[in-house]
């Protein structure tokens, strides 16, 4: 969330769908809207497609949206065991595919959180096609959290991380990490993981090649954090720069982490697919993800 943005209509997004990951994302979004002193809309999305089943058989429509109302109604009560007042929750159950719906609600909101489901073993394989299309096609920042992965609530950790890389096009992400650090009051830990060569054919480094590359890496990113320090004096950080691969040691690192803040990456356009490396956080991340563009 920026807090230049001026377009938006200061406005939470939550996705309902009557699971516990659901409402641990009502829970996060409740209490995102009262750090924001935000408004706070609950969206159940009927999927059309399941209006009509394989062997065409028609589902009742009004069945569909009174199961809809029920998970809003439920929704409603969570975020207001949150603390956030009942005035400033709205409830909408609306026809369409729940990604495509909070696709286009994302143009207009502050924020987007959606639940991850996936808990164990080979759940952690295949991520939620809802969250996966929300984060692909949305417009705002979103936060994917999961009710199996984060069942306390957020805070009690007191560190937040961002996970960089050196493209100039994620200078935006560490804003955004600064600017999540300063909203819950901890310290920020900004994370790079240089992979080292690997296959048959890749050239190697020496040990000596390889902490040279480091510390090279560390000081362009130490330069740009501490330019943008600037703007968040009170907001404490550190930089990390290891050589391992980049989701080994940010699924690591996640487990100390209120909230971790990643990138799609400048390569990621709305309506593109999402890389290997944000599909592994968003299956296996120990804490909740805050992803921008």
């Amino acid at each position: 969330m920026d807090d230049t943005q001026t377009t938006k209509a200061n406005l939470v997004v939550v996705g309902v769908d009557g699971s516990e990951d659901g409402l641990r994302a009502v829970r996060f979004g409740a209490g995102a809207a009262l750090r924001y002193n935000n408004d706070l809309l609950l969206v159940h999305a009927v999927d059309d497609a399941m209006l009509a089943g394989a062997w065409g058989v028609v589902y009742d429509p009004e069945v569909l949206q009174n199961a809809g109302v029920t998970a809003n109604e439920q929704a409603r009560q969570a975020a207001m065991e949150r603390g956030l007042p009942a005035e400033r929750i709205r409830t909408e159950v609306v026809l369409g595919s729940p990604g495509g719906v909070l696709g286009r609600l994302s143009e207009v909101a502050d924020l987007i959180v959606v639940g991850r489901r996936s808990v164990s073993g080979l759940e952690r394989m295949f991520v939620g096609s809802t969250s996966v299309s929300v984060v692909a096609n949305a417009r705002c920042p979103v936060v994917v959290i999961s009710a199996a992965a984060t069942p306390e609530p957020v805070g009690g950790r007191k560190l937040v991380g961002v996970g960089l890389n050196t493209s100039p096009g994620n200078h935006g992400v560490l804003e955004a990490g600064f600017q999540q650090a300063r909203r819950m009051g901890t310290p920020l830990e900004v994370v790079h993981a240089l992979q080292p060569p690997i296959g048959l054919f890749s050239q190697k480094l020496s040990p000596a090649e390889l902490q040279e590359q480091l510390e090279f890496t560390r000081g362009g990113i130490e330069a740009v954090a501490k330019k943008m320090s600037e703007a968040y004096p009170d907001v404490a950080y550190q930089v990390v720069v290891v050589a391992d691969s980049p989701i080994n040691e940010l699924v690591s690192r996640s487990a100390a982490y209120d909230i971790l803040v990643v990138g799609v990456g400048e390569n990621n356009l709305p309506g593109f697919g999402l890389g290997g490396l944000l599909r592994g956080l968003m299956a296996h991340a120990a804490c909740p993800l805050l992803i921008t563009r």
